[in-house]
């Protein structure tokens, strides 16, 4: 079945819950392709992904380091476009997260489908 496609009577919930199981299964390639696209662009920063178990995002990814509006943007928007990649092209927006680490600051986001 499509990602894309809806069932009759199926819920949202169950149709994030689909895509985080695509996420799942491949997300130590979606890293790997991450890290390699993000030495191409010059930008070098440590990200972590992870695939929530409830909420409405599909993805969430974090950096230890609180870089840059504009950098962490870049670093964003490929990360949304690998992982689109696996959902078929599904367009992908990001929700920045309030995120704190004690002694340090670091940023998140939410990755969720439109």
């Amino acid at each position: 079945m499509d990602i894309n496609d809806q069932l009759p009577g199926s819920s949202e919930s169950s149709q994030i819950e689909a895509k985080r199981e695509i996420i799942r299964a491949c997300l130590d390639e979606i890293i790997v392709v991450v890290e390699s696209r993000l030495r191409a662009a010059g930008l070098s920063s440590s990200i972590f992904l992870t695939v929530p178990h409830s909420g409405d995002a599909v993805m969430t990814m974090a950096t230890p380091l609180d870089p840059p509006d504009d950098l962490w943007s870049r670093i964003v928007e490929i990360v949304c476009k690998i992982v689109s990649e696996r959902l078929d092209g599904r367009k992908l927006r990001r929700r920045e997260m309030i995120c704190v680490m004690a002694n340090a600051t670091m940023s998140a986001a939410d990755v969720t489908a439109d």
